[in-house]
């Protein structure tokens, strides 16, 4: 991998880590309040990561140096020309109605409800930017997080750059997205339409607490394999927040190496685990393969499961767990999925 190519997927924490603080505006005087608003900015904390070439087995790359704070930066108000590629940003912006900012997005495999942005410009891939294009589209702001946090510096060269990165490792996490979401807002002007969701959020994650009982494991599924994750974990939040109680804990799981993609586990050991709820996602149907998640799940082993034969199976929207993570609309879809089987 080259040294332009830039990749950042930070894979060292272990647990979702909230990057968020909130923004504050800084408006002008002008004459009249049109002026006004061309000229106001809002400041965006801990939108700027410090970025350290890392070197491994021949192969180099830009990444968050995570003992370095980030850094507080200024943005338009109300931007008209976005570019993001953090689809959690699409996300949010869709939802609080400011979706036609939006000029250019990686080439990325959407969720449904994201289908009418699907034909923007294509501005490289979630990892690797294609500078030209972004250069050529003029925006007033870009948006990357995660997956193109190494891109930064060198975004930045093109115009006003913020990371909204909101957990660490790819971590489902709500709280963090929410916080992200807040920030948005305010550059929108849309506070109001982020406390409407909200509310929706809250009341979800509330019911689910409140009647969530038993154990569970929680299982990506890709090409018939399963990995399983545990507590405190890349998708530890339905412990950690909702409330499951692991069916095994995140030490006894096998391969303590923490994948980013989970333990792997067998359908012997899920039958072991004999878990009353199974939570899981499609991760090949979110990267556009084909979804075999629910005929894996299907087995003589799973089906002898408390949770086969009561039918507490939760398939969780992967688009949504897997590349959009913790937009608002993706939260609502993950937390609804698991609210109506519960209700079932």
């Amino acid at each position: 991998m080259s040294t332009t190519s830039r990749v950042s997927w930070s894979l060292t924490a272990l647990t979702s880590v909230a990057l968020v603080a909130g923004c504050a505006t800084t408006p002008s005087a002008p004459a009249d309040a049109a002026s006004a608003d061309e000229d106001r900015t809002v400041l965006v904390e801990r939108a700027k990561p410090a970025l350290v070439l890392f070197e491994e087995e021949g192969e180099s790359s830009y990444q968050e140096d995570m003992a370095v704070a980030r850094e507080t930066v200024e943005v338009p108000f109300q931007p008209s020309a976005v570019i993001t590629f953090d689809i959690a940003t699409l996300d949010t912006l869709h939802a609080i109605g400011a979706g036609d900012a939006v000029i250019g997005i990686p080439d990325v495999v959407l969720p449904d409800y994201l289908a009418a942005y699907s034909d923007l410009p294509k501005v490289g891939t979630l990892f690797e930017p294609d500078f030209e294009a972004v250069a050529e589209l003029e925006p007033d702001l870009i948006v990357t997080a995660a997956r193109s946090t190494g891109q930064f510096d060198e975004l930045s060269e093109i115009s006003t750059t913020i990371d909204l990165t909101a957990a660490y490792a790819g971590a489902f996490s709500p709280a963090a997205g929410i916080e992200r979401a807040e920030q948005l807002g305010e550059i929108f002007g849309a506070e109001d339409e982020v406390a409407d969701q909200v509310a929706g959020i809250d009341e979800l994650a509330s019911t689910i607490t409140n009647e969530a009982a038993g154990s569970a494991l929680v299982l990506s599924v890709s090409g018939g394999e399963y990995g399983a994750f545990g507590e405190g974990s890349r998708f530890g939040y339905f412990f950690d927040e909702l409330g499951f109680t692991p069916a095994v804990a995140a030490a006894e799981l096998p391969g303590a190496e923490g994948s980013p993609h989970g333990d792997t586990v067998t359908n012997e050991f899920i039958l072991s685990a004999d878990p009353d709820w199974i939570i899981a996602f499609d991760r090949g149907a979110a990267t556009g393969e084909s979804s075999t998640a629910e005929a894996t799940l299907d087995n003589e082993l799973v089906a002898q499961t408390t949770a086969a034969k009561e039918g507490n199976i939760v398939l969780l929207p992967a688009s949504e767990l897997y590349i959009v993570i913790n937009g608002l609309t993706a939260i609502q879809n993950v937390l609804a999925s698991v609210h109506d089987q519960l209700a079932a």
